[in-house]
């Protein structure tokens, strides 16, 4: 038996994000099968993009979208984060997509960190 502390796993393998807050962000992810990397097709499939505070992992989201899909392969999910959803936010945060398919089969592709710079001129984008 081999035993793994919970502790060193690393739930954030999807990439890091970097960003001033307030900042329109159009966000890509390529997806693909685990073992053979073989592009994985969303045909018929529903996703989320999720945001909640890394000091706060139990509560509740702090942006929640629907996720596209391009064209193509059709294995980009890819979201947009406008100037309102990231304007009052600074600090680090853990971002979670979510794939639901047809049957409500659900992948769950790890977490990533999203590290937000506070916007100093607020008012700027406040008034815009």
């Amino acid at each position: 038996m081999i035993y793994i502390d919970p502790c060193e796993l690393n739930p954030y393998v999807l990439p890091t994000i970097d960003f001033v807050g307030g900042a329109t962000e159009k966000l890509s992810f390529n997806t693909f099968f685990r073992k053979n990397k073989e592009p994985f097709s969303l045909s018929g499939c529903t996703a989320q993009f999720s945001v909640i505070s890394f000091t706060n992992k139990n509560g509740e989201p702090i942006i929640s979208k629907a996720m596209g899909t391009t064209s193509g392969n059709g294995n980009v999910l890819t979201v947009d984060l406008i100037s309102s959803d990231t304007l009052e936010m600074c600090g680090k945060y853990i971002y979670q997509i979510t794939i639901k398919d047809g049957s409500n089969n659900t992948e769950i592709p790890k977490q990533g960190l999203m590290y937000i710079t506070n916007n100093i001129d607020k008012n700027f984008l406040r008034t815009s």
